[in-house]
C-alpha cells in the first residue's frame, strides 16, 4: 500500500492526469481492503484519492445506488 501512496504523491489519479478505468479499479480494490480492515494509517494521499473518486458523480450514483455510501 506504500508503493500506491507514494505513486498518488505526484499525481491526482494513478495513470497521471486523467481518471482511467485504473482509478475505478483501484478505487475498489481499496475499499475491500477498507473493508477488511487492512491497516491503512499514514496513507495520506491515498485517503485523498478516495475521496477524490468517491465525489465523482458518477461513482456517488453508483455508491448510493448500491447502498455503499
Amino acid at each position: 500500500m506504500q508503493y500506491v501512496d507514494e505513486s498518488l504523491s505526484d499525481d491526482q489519479w494513478i495513470c497521471g492526469q486523467r481518471f482511467t478505468i485504473a482509478d475505478a479499479y483501484l478505487f475498489t480494490v481499496l475499499r475491500w481492503a477498507y473493508g477488511v480492515k487492512l491497516n491503512m494509517d499514514g496513507l495520506t494521499h491515498i485517503e485523498s484519492y478516495m475521496q477524490r473518486v468517491a465525489k465523482r458523480p458518477t461513482v456517488a450514483a453508483a455508491l448510493k445506488a448500491e447502498g455503499l455510501n
